[in-house]
Order: structure tokens, then sequence, then C-alpha cells
């Protein structure tokens, strides 16, 4: 028997499909004023390399080589006796590294709420002790902590007003 090969040329096209690794952000729920917030970044793949994960908040997540997930604590706003709470959102700002072919970090924020701890705020009023007949008597409004945000006013019933500027913990009238 002789056994010929063929020595036409063959040629095969390799067709690539790009592989499209998600990159989503997460946080906590719900937490307290003062309390910590957990931000967690998840890969629909595993990554190849560390990831770096930057939040709109500064915040800096890394995911391990291996791994799909990554987290980073950050507090939540402090306790603030003349504001409410509210919400707190951070989105993905950049997203580095893992050796994917096309990785895409998600675009919606990652929403924690904060619950307002209820500060008891006393305002205490206190007027000159004696004024001669005719004279000016001179009303004081104290309160706790300097004033944050804008001015607190107190309103008398002699429709008299006192004002306690920001950063102040005193007004007159």
């Amino acid at each position: 028997e002789n056994l010929v090969a063929d020595k036409t040329p063959v040629s095969t096209t390799v067709t690539d499909t790009v592989d499209t690794t998600n990159l989503s952000l997460s946080a906590t729920g719900s937490v307290a004023e003062g309390g910590s917030i957990v931000y967690t970044a998840t890969l629909t793949n595993a990554a190849g390399s560390p990831v770096t994960v930057t939040l709109s908040n500064g915040a800096v997540i890394t995911i391990d080589a291996g791994k799909t997930t990554g987290t980073v604590t950050v507090a939540a706003p402090a306790d603030d006796v003349y504001k409410d709470a509210g919400k707190v959102e951070a989105t993905i700002s950049t997203a580095t590294g893992g050796n994917f072919e096309n990785m895409v970090p998600s675009t919606a924020p990652a929403v924690t709420n904060v619950t307002d701890t209820i500060d008891t705020t006393t305002v205490k009023l206190t007027a000159t002790e004696s004024a001669a007949e005719g004279g000016n008597v001179t009303y004081t409004a104290t309160v706790g902590a300097p004033v944050t945000g804008s001015p607190v006013v107190v309103t008398l019933a002699n429709g008299q007003t006192i004002t306690i500027g920001v950063g102040q913990t005193t007004g007159t009238a």
C-alpha cells in the first residue's frame, strides 16, 4: 500500500465571541445615623487578577483574583440634631483589572436609607431678672449644641424673634 498525503492547505477560521463580565454594586439597605454602610462589588465571573473598583464617594473595593466579590465599609452620615437623615447613594466610577475581555460596570446607584436617631433639642429661654419701668428686657435663647445648616429662629409669645446663628448656641432679643 502507498499512502499519499494530500498537500492542499487547510484553513480554519476561529470566531471569537467576546465574553462579557458584568460588575454590579450593592449596599446595606438601611443603617442608623453614624452606623456603617457595607458596599459590595459583584462580578458575574471570577477575576483572573485583582479588580480595583473605585466608587463615587471615593471608597475603593478590591476583588481578589479567583473571587467574584469584594467589600468596603464606610461610615454613614453622623447624627445631626438639626437635620433629619436621608439616603446615601454611590455608583461605580472606575473598575480596572481582572483580565476580562469585556467588563461592564453597572451605572445603577447603590442606595442606603439612613434612619434618623431622634434627638431632643431643648431651647432654654431666659430674661433679664429686673428692669426699670419702661426699660428693656433682654431675652436669651440657648441650645445645647452649635447650630448647623441654617439659623434657628425662636418666636416669643409677644411676637419678638430670637435668631441663633449657625455655629452659635445663643441668641438675644
